[in-house]
């Protein structure tokens, strides 16, 4: 797994700025994608403190996620989640539905919906939180993308699936947001 020099220096607890200078250098091997350094994680030179923090933080991740996914009151249940127990995806599933029958398959709106189930789903089985939080707020991008789509439409199922968006869905992708972002301080 590659990661950014921001990634890397975070996971070294420098700055990106050393981080660079080692690249430089030649004490950390990295490779340049697209104009930008990846750092590859099995080149990162970690101490032992280090390597517990990552495992303490990957465990707090773990848990948060369970906690967002309600499974942590759920003792009688395995410590395994599916993103059918997400909430954001049990509110866009119905949503896409809709959108199908009302619109057809081939609307922008309906599309979008589609892609946001996607992201969620990859965001759901994401372990590490930075790709977690990009693939939710993606999904918060392409579903901001389907109301735009559906406000152009205009018309009373259009506006319908515009307003449940808005209210329900973007309440419940900023709420998976605001909880990774506690768990990271």
């Amino acid at each position: 797994m590659y990661l950014s020099l921001q990634q890397a220096a975070d996971r070294l607890g420098k700055s990106a700025r050393q981080v660079r200078y080692l690249i430089q250098t030649g004490r950390l091997k990295a490779d340049k994608v697209g104009g930008r350094w990846m750092v590859s994680a099995q080149e990162l030179p970690l101490s032992d403190g280090q390597r517990a923090a990552i495992d303490r933080r990957e465990r707090q991740l773990h848990a948060a996620v369970e906690e967002g996914l309600g499974l942590s009151d759920q003792p009688e249940r395995p410590a395994r989640y599916s993103v059918r127990d997400l909430k954001a995806f049990q509110l866009t599933l119905p949503l896409y539905r809709r959108a199908v029958q009302d619109l057809g398959a081939d609307h922008a709106a309906t599309v979008a919906l589609r892609e946001v189930l996607e992201l969620l789903a990859r965001g759901c089985h994401r372990f590490e939180r930075s790709a977690k939080a990009e693939a939710y707020r993606e999904a918060r991008d392409v579903a901001s993308r389907a109301v735009c789509a559906l406000v152009l439409d205009a018309g009373e199922p259009a506006d319908a699936l515009a307003s449940a968006i808005e209210q329900e869905l973007m309440a419940s992708l900023a709420g998976l947001l605001r909880r990774l972002e506690r768990r990271r301080s």
